[in-house]
């Protein structure tokens, strides 16, 4: 099974950080992110719904946008840096129709 197939099948299960699946896959936080930025074409282009639960600020409840992957520095509000890493799930129920 390829990388990007085992993805969509990990994050079908529960959304996760790529902290978490670079721990539990035994590679490189960059790795896994390259290999996510992959999978999500091809799980789009799969009809797969990509559900990204984005970074929050621990003190603020600052929220980033949807689109980062891995975990901001500091919080643009508070300037702190206890932040809570994005979570990136798919969902592969098929469309309703």
């Amino acid at each position: 099974m390829t990388l990007r197939k085992h993805l969509i099948d990990v994050l079908a299960r529960e959304p996760r950080s790529v902290s978490s699946l670079a721990r539990e896959l035994g590679l490189t936080r960059g790795d896994v992110e390259d290999a996510l930025r992959h999978m999500i074409v091809s799980a789009r282009a799969a009809g797969h719904r990509i559900v990204v639960v984005p970074a929050r600020c621990r003190s603020c409840g600052f929220t980033f946008g949807d689109d980062r992957l891995t975990r901001p520095s500091k919080c643009p509000e508070c300037r702190n840096s206890r932040i809570f890493e994005p979570q990136i799930g798919v969902d592969t129920t098929p469309p309703a129709t």
